[in-house]
């Protein structure tokens, strides 16, 4: 991207959207800011103009409600302008059992992670595919690629951009139009915040230490705008992880998902609750509510004999 381009980056005034406009504004790009929060929006607009020299428009919009879309596209048009890139970075999740999450939430959630998505690539898509140039990029989750017990309907929502994302990306594509989608794991932001800390504690998928760095993670979405490609797994762990999901039955990466998912109850916490996975002959005890470290490890154990049992498969099928 070494010409100025304009650009829309939705949930911009906080954790990967903020690192990211950081980032595109020391390129001196026009930079339209949209997040719900106009008083957190002025801070990191005044940053920016500070520290660079880029235009900076701001838009503040809830996203999870249904005429949204069409407001932000309106004031869009109002300005004149065109969108050379949008980057869809709003979302938030909700970590609880399904049944127990708050309907309003949880409609908010889909509304914004699910239809806002689609219905800002459908407005900005169908203008750049006339013009024939422009760039999108969505930004999913390492969620997107099994089932995320205690995080079902967030998973489901980013299943849908990545797979949305590469279809659209192949719908695209003889137009000159570039649809990429960046997946993340767990990133230090305040995506978490919301989460009671003693439910994410030490031990947990999701606690601190095992986060990614944000600027790291805006970085790379950054590199797709410039590089190209559909799909980006942020960080090796992750594409390992993703790797050895497909070498798995979905009922196991599930079960997986659940140990390593499920809220930390302290008031049982100090049971001694143990798992015994027979794995061709070899016992792996764990404990799923002190040590999910263990469950990690047996998981890539388990992953290393599926992978190297279907080698031997293939090779007995193919003579290799």
């Amino acid at each position: 991207m070494e010409q100025t381009k304009t650009i829309l980056l939705t949930g911009a005034s906080s954790g990967i959207g903020l690192e990211m406009a950081r980032i595109l504004a020391t390129r001196n790009h026009h930079l339209v800011l949209v997040s719900r929060s106009d008083d957190r929006l002025g801070p990191v607009a005044d940053e920016l103009r500070q520290h660079t020299s880029a235009e900076v428009i701001t838009y503040a919009v809830d996203l999870s409600e249904p005429e949204a879309v069409e407001h932000l596209f309106s004031f869009c048009e109002a300005r004149q302008l065109q969108i050379d890139i949008l980057i869809n970075n709003a979302g938030f999740g909700i970590f609880d059992e399904h049944v127990a999450i708050d309907p309003k939430k949880l409609r908010q959630m889909l509304q914004l992670n699910v239809s806002a998505v689609a219905e800002l690539c459908q407005i900005f898509g169908a203008q750049m595919k006339r013009r024939r140039s422009g760039i999108i990029l969505n930004v999913a989750s390492t969620a997107a690629y099994q089932a995320t017990p205690y995080f079902a309907a967030y998973g489901a929502s980013k299943s849908f951009v990545l797979c949305f994302s590469e279809a659209l990306a192949k719908e695209l594509e003889d137009y000159d139009v570039q649809v990429s989608c960046l997946a993340p794991g767990p990133t230090d932001t305040a995506f978490f915040d919301a989460m009671d800390p003693k439910q994410i504690a030490e031990g947990h998928m999701f606690q601190k230490a095992g986060r990614k760095n944000v600027r790291t993670v805006a970085q790379a979405g950054v590199d797709l705008l410039d590089y190209g490609g559909m799909t980006r797994v942020v960080g090796l762990s992750n594409r390992l992880a993703v790797l050895g999901n497909r070498f798995l039955p979905r009922s196991i990466v599930a079960s997986v998902s659940k140990r390593l998912l499920k809220p930390l109850d302290t008031k049982v916490s100090a049971q001694l609750i143990s798992l015994s996975w027979e794995i061709q002959g070899v016992q792996a005890k764990v404990n799923p509510t002190s040590d999910r470290s263990n469950i990690r490890y047996a998981f890539c154990v388990e992953s290393a004999y599926f992978i190297g049992y279907t080698v031997q498969v293939s090779k007995q099928l193919y003579k290799v």
